[in-house]
């Protein structure tokens, strides 16, 4: 990981920071978890090297009366190997090869190298300012935005994407004394209805799994 950060201050306490930074990441021989035949179940095995790499952006602006932010974040993350996977839930998954041992017809994926890992958004968006109304109360507002991103279990990326989402938040904090505070907090300003993880299973054998079993004694 390698950057550059600065700060700027200005004699009537104007103060402005920023920060601009590469990284990259690369696991070998990392650890997955994949789903199993049983709905709701899964386990972990060795898949090969994954990479995780990008560059993340903020900006910090503040006076003595309101502040300002916005950052940015860009990750790019994928699979360095080709590796067969098994997926007994995702749609548009092959036939696993077939071995001597397992007579079942099973489904996996055929994951290429440079796939995208499932549940890593590439782009991440977060931006909000301060506004002191009086030295004591504070309002505040935030902006978060994340693109679409790959259901888990559909590491070989042949399924439309979880869309992504915009949130807003509201805040106030008023300072009563130096050691009480009273805040508010309202999240999701616009009930907006979104998803943070995706993944696939047998709607059916999830309902049956759910229903409440019968109990003799």
């Amino acid at each position: 990981e390698a950057g550059l950060r600065g700060e700027h201050k200005h004699w009537d306490g104007q103060i402005f920071t920023w920060s601009l930074g590469y990284f990259n990441t690369l696991n070998i021989d990392d650890i997955l978890n994949v789903a199993a035949t049983t709905t709701g179940r899964g386990y972990f095995l060795n898949a090969g090297d994954t990479l995780r790499q990008g560059v993340e952006a903020s900006l910090n602006y503040q006076t003595q009366r309101w502040s300002a932010y916005a950052s940015y974040a860009y990750v790019d993350a994928t699979f360095r190997d080709d590796l067969i996977l098994p997926a007994p839930n995702t749609p548009g998954a092959s036939e696993c090869p077939v071995t001597e041992e397992e007579d079942e017809e099973a489904f996996c994926n055929f994951v290429s190298a440079g796939d995208s890992l499932p549940g890593i958004p590439n782009h991440r968006f977060k931006a909000g300012i301060d506004y002191w109304i009086t030295p004591q109360w504070k309002v505040g507002t935030d902006l978060l935005a994340a693109s679409s991103q790959f259901f888990f279990g559909d590491e070989a990326n042949n399924n439309a994407k979880l869309a992504g989402y915009t949130r807003v938040d509201l805040s106030t904090t008023y300072d009563v004394s130096e050691n009480v505070q009273i805040y508010g907090l309202v999240k999701n300003l616009f009930d907006r209805r979104y998803g943070l993880y995706g993944t696939f299973f047998d709607t059916e054998e999830a309902t049956e799994a759910a229903e409440p079993q019968g109990i003799t004694f």
